[in-house]
């Protein structure tokens, strides 16, 4: 029979946003269909005016889609609610919260009727496939030194490599909002935040430039290496 000895590296490796996402949602409540639809139209005009105005370019902007229905709790009212989304990346945060700052207007107008809300998405990390590489080896040379410890421990050493697979990947998130870190590390154990808009005065200062969010990816490395006698 043969004998071995299975153990499972774990290697980490930092991802860095790229771009940050804010999903802006436009609603008009109205007592006909057609004029819901026309004010929210128009209401999603505005909105990217003034988004424009702030410097965002239309590159920037992502159609979110538009929805028309009657609220389940509106009984005995007469009415239909129509929602427009916004779907904005942008790469720098603070150009994007002084961007989302300048909607707070067109929330204060005829409040009973219209809602502008923002609500943060999870940011788009950069892809880095050297960073893996390299966790990955971190994760077989952990594998290699339990496994040496643990043979010694039954009076043997270390044969050759048998078998190496790459396991699951989990993760610790950055903490920003929409990329919450409620669970700490509980998806290595166990196989969007809402934003209010905050009234901008003319003489608002831009925020400082403060470090991107970065998250945690570990990976994990399955290696089998043969036992043989001490």
């Amino acid at each position: 029979m043969d004998r071995y000895i299975e153990v499972i590296g774990e290697g980490r490796f930092e991802e860095t946003a790229a771009r940050f996402l804010a999903e802006v949602t436009l609603e008009v409540r109205a007592a006909k269909e057609e004029t819901a639809l026309r004010e929210v139209g128009e209401l999603r005009e505005e909105a990217l005016a003034v988004l424009r105005s702030t410097g965002l370019d239309d590159t920037e902007f992502v159609e979110g889609g538009l929805d028309v229905h009657r609220p389940w709790h509106w009984k005995k009212q007469v009415g239909q609610t129509a929602t427009r989304k916004l779907l904005l990346k942008v790469e720098d945060f603070g150009r994007l919260s002084h961007a989302l700052e300048r909607l707070e207007p067109l929330q204060s107008r005829d409040r009973d009727r219209k809602t502008v809300s923002v609500q943060m998405r999870q940011p788009e990390f950069a892809n880095e496939s050297d960073g893996k590489a390299t966790a990955l080896i971190e994760a077989f040379t952990e594998a290699r030194v339990k496994a040496s410890r643990l043979a010694a421990a039954m009076n043997g050493r270390l044969g050759e490599v048998l078998s190496v697979e790459e396991g699951k990947q989990a993760k610790r998130n950055s903490g920003f909002a929409g990329d919450e870190d409620w669970n700490g590390d509980y998806s290595r154990f166990a196989k969007g935040g809402s934003v209010r808009l905050a009234a901008a005065g003319a003489d608002s200062e831009p925020e400082p430039t403060l470090q991107r969010p970065t998250r945690t990816i570990y990976v994990t490395c399955r290696v089998r290496f043969a036992l043989e006698e001490g």
